[in-house]
């Protein structure tokens, strides 16, 4: 009887340890979570930028649908590896939960330096 319950506990362990999470391995050819959030980070502060600039006909010259900033150029990435990875992270949304939040945390950041500058004025 002794022995049953055991063999009942362990099975209920390892069928409940082998039931969680699965861990995903990113790829080498796939930007990490980190600098995908910088890419993502950027590409968010440039659609902002050009949102806000919207009104400026110069801003929205045809020929230079970038204005004033190449993302990929800048982080120094191609088209094909940022597709493939954004691709991957849309493929493993836990992934990409993750890597949104460091986005949105950094966001957070600067927007509490932006309003910390706005609320203490330059002192002499």
């Amino acid at each position: 009887m002794l022995m049953q319950k055991f063999t009942l506990i362990v099975a209920c362990f390892l069928f409940f340890a082998c039931s969680g999470k699965k861990t995903v391995s990113i790829p080498e050819t796939i930007l990490p979570k980190e600098k995908m959030a910088q890419v993502m980070l950027d590409i968010h502060l440039l659609e902002a930028t050009m949102n806000l600039n919207a009104t400026s006909a110069d801003k929205l010259n045809p020929a230079n649908p970038s204005p004033n900033f190449d993302v990929l150029k800048k982080n120094n990435i191609s088209k094909k590896q940022y597709d493939e990875s954004f691709d991957f992270y849309s493929q493993h949304p836990e992934l990409l939960i993750e890597v949104y939040q460091t986005v949105l945390n950094d966001l957070s950041k600067m927007q509490a330096e932006v309003m910390n500058k706005k609320a203490s004025p330059n002192l002499p």
